[in-house]
C-alpha cells in the first residue's frame, strides 16, 4: 500500500463491496435456479405419482365394497369425494374388465389395478374428475352390474 497514492486508496473499499455483493448476488441466483428447475418439480411430480395411486385405491375400494354379500336382487349406490385435479389437471378413472385405471394428460400420473369382485358381478363406467364419484350396483346375485359414474 506504500506505493497508492492518495487519490487511489479510496477505490479499495468500493471495489472490494461491489465484489461481495456480486458474489452475493451469484449465490442467491444459483439457489433460486437450483430449487425452481429442479426440487421442486421433482417434489411436485413425486406428490402427483402419490396422489394418483392413492386416488385409484380409493376408487378401487369403494368399487369392491359396493356389491352386497346377500342373495336376491339388489339396487344400491355408493358415492366418494375424489379430489378434482392431480397436479392441476383433471382426470378420469375408466373400467377395463378386472382393472381400474386413471387416465391422466401427463402419462407418468396414470395409474391402474386390478379389481377383486366376487363372481358374476360386471363392471362398467367411466368417470370424470370434479364431482364425487357414484358407484351404482344392480342385479341378482349370479348376474349383478356394477356401474361407475360422475355424480351430478
Amino acid at each position: 500500500m506504500g506505493n497508492l497514492r492518495g487519490d487511489q486508496r479510496g477505490l479499495s473499499p468500493v471495489v472490494e463491496k461491489t465484489l461481495a455483493a456480486g458474489i452475493a448476488l451469484l449465490y442467491i441466483a444459483g439457489t433460486t435456479a437450483l430449487v425452481y428447475g429442479g426440487l421442486v418439480p421433482a417434489y411436485e411430480r413425486a406428490s402427483g405419482d402419490e396422489l394418483s395411486d392413492r386416488v385409484l385405491a380409493t376408487a378401487a375400494g369403494t368399487i369392491e365394497a359396493t356389491p352386497p354379500a346377500v342373495d336376491g336382487r339388489v339396487d344400491g349406490h355408493r358415492t366418494v369425494e375424489l379430489p378434482g385435479t392431480i397436479d392441476g389437471d383433471r382426470y378420469e378413472i375408466v373400467v377395463d374388465e378386472d382393472r381400474l385405471l386413471l387416465e391422466h394428460p401427463d402419462d407418468r400420473l396414470g395409474a391402474e389395478t386390478s379389481l377383486m369382485l366376487p363372481p358374476g358381478v360386471t363392471v362398467t363406467g367411466r368417470y370424470e374428475s370434479g364431482d364425487p364419484l357414484l358407484v351404482t350396483v344392480t342385479g341378482p346375485a349370479d348376474n349383478r352390474t356394477l356401474t361407475i359414474d360422475t355424480e351430478q
